[in-house]
């Protein structure tokens, strides 16, 4: 069996697997057969068994939707969903799990991921544990922007012809490029919108209707939203880690997937990397970090359709999208969340500001487990950085905690200084929150 068909059968093997996984959730948040329509996504956990060479996969998060939060809905309070695209309640569930496995490890007990790394006190992956992210559609914005062919009957579209610079990773460079004009042809598009202050589409007919390598935000009902598409997000997470900055500062190095599979659906592979890689790599080549670099990731395409998702060969769909969220993580408790609108299905405007409705992933109660976690360690055990600001942690505001790891933060700044010059940035005042551990 030659790389290529291996990439094909375990392509396969995870898309089946998170399908399953799916149909056997309680029925609550899913999709009206045949009236609705959803996304699902899932990162699994890839683990290589040293004794027999064997290879386990589970499934560790998942989470389905297609919505966004506009921004003049957004909460300063931390407890709101801005972003409910399945990929991203994935990812947010993935990030509750690996605190869980922080906690395990931190007890003392034997964590099936990570291992503690004596000198520095923080946490390193497992040698044998790798991550895989699934989702059974392509990300919006800039993956989701491929050339159709005459002939799309199996459901995998390539490109015909690839620009040789999308980039946006310098505001004094060109402009993206549209894609390269041929009679009769279209692009599959992209409800995501460029980012203001960057280039922007033309929204000619046919192929000159979008351009490609721009940064995007995703639609969202009534007013814009200041989320990133998952194009972009995915990228970051390439350039940084899955982790984000309040886990990594508990860890040595950052979280990286390995691989990427995306269901059956509109797809193509040069699409994926000039998204998800190439777009960026030239400039960040050019910024030396030792911590953090452009993890590339293995991009490949499963065959097997999710019953809940849109029709392949028909972008007039008359099915609308699923309102509602499902998001599930393999914790100990509170394993499955519904969610509407960024918050608990079923709240009322009288109890949706209690704490014991929040749901699991927001920024809220992920920035509590933040200061649980740290409860749990005996103060000579943490990270350095962490042990010199201990006693001043607990009384911080998110964006203050976000800051405390320096490494990320600067980084980051790099990347959005020499690469990510429009990424959107919401008002300070969303972060500026505080929680107690007490509440």
């Amino acid at each position: 069996m030659n790389a290529s068909t291996d990439r094909k059968s375990l392509a396969d093997q995870v898309a089946h697997l998170c399908y399953r996984h799916f149909d056997n959730l309680p029925k609550k948040g899913k999709p009206l057969q045949g009236r609705e329509w959803t996304i699902v996504a899932a990162v699994v956990q890839r683990t290589a068994k040293r004794v027999n060479s064997n290879i386990s996969l589970k499934i560790v998060s998942m989470g389905t939707g297609s919505k966004c939060v506009g921004q003049s809905k957004l909460s300063q309070d931390g407890d709101l969903l801005n972003d409910s695209h399945a990929e991203i309640l994935a990812r947010r569930g993935f990030l509750r799990y690996l605190y869980h496995h922080i906690e395990i490890a931190v007890s003392g007990k034997e964590s099936d991921i990570f291992v503690v790394d004596p000198k520095t006190k923080k946490f390193l992956q497992r040698e044998e544990v790798s991550f895989i992210f699934f989702s059974s559609h392509t990300p919006c914005g800039d993956a989701s922007i491929i050339v159709k062919e005459t002939n799309t009957a199996s459901g995998t579209t390539e490109e015909v012809l690839q620009p040789t610079n999308g980039s946006v990773s310098n505001p004094d460079e060109e402009p993206p490029l549209k894609l390269p004009k041929l009679e009769m042809q279209d692009v599959h598009r992209t409800g995501a919108k460029c980012v203001e202050g960057g280039p922007q589409d033309l929204k000619h007919s046919g192929i000159d209707h979008h351009i490609v390598g721009a940064l995007r935000t995703k639609p969202g009902r009534g007013d814009r939203t200041l989320s990133m598409s998952c194009s972009d997000k995915f990228a970051k997470w390439i350039i940084l880690g899955i982790q984000g900055s309040l886990l990594m500062n508990f860890l040595l190095r950052p979280v990286y997937v390995s691989h990427i599979i995306i269901g059956k659906c509109h797809f193509s592979q040069s699409a994926m990397e000039r998204a998800l890689i190439t777009r960026f790599e030239s400039a960040l080549n050019q910024m030396q970090n030792t911590e953090f670099r452009q993890h590339k990731p293995e991009i490949s395409q499963s065959q097997l359709n999710f019953r809940f998702g849109k029709q392949v060969d028909d972008e007039e769909c008359q099915m609308q999208p699923c309102p509602s969220s499902i998001i599930w993580c393999a914790c100990p408790v509170k394993q499955l969340e519904v969610a509407v609108e960024g918050r608990k299905q079923g709240l009322t405007k009288k109890n949706q500001n209690q704490s014991s409705c929040y749901l699991e992933i927001c920024k809220k109660n992920l920035f509590k487990k933040f200061l649980f976690l740290l409860s749990k360690f005996q103060v000579d055990d943490l990270p350095m950085h962490l042990k010199e600001r201990h006693t001043d942690i607990q009384t911080m505001t998110y964006n203050q905690v976000k800051r405390l790891c320096t490494d990320y933060v600067q980084m980051w700044e790099k990347a959005r200084v020499n690469i990510l010059p429009t990424w959107t940035t919401k008002p300070t005042a969303l972060t500026e929150f505080t929680v107690s551990l007490d509440s």
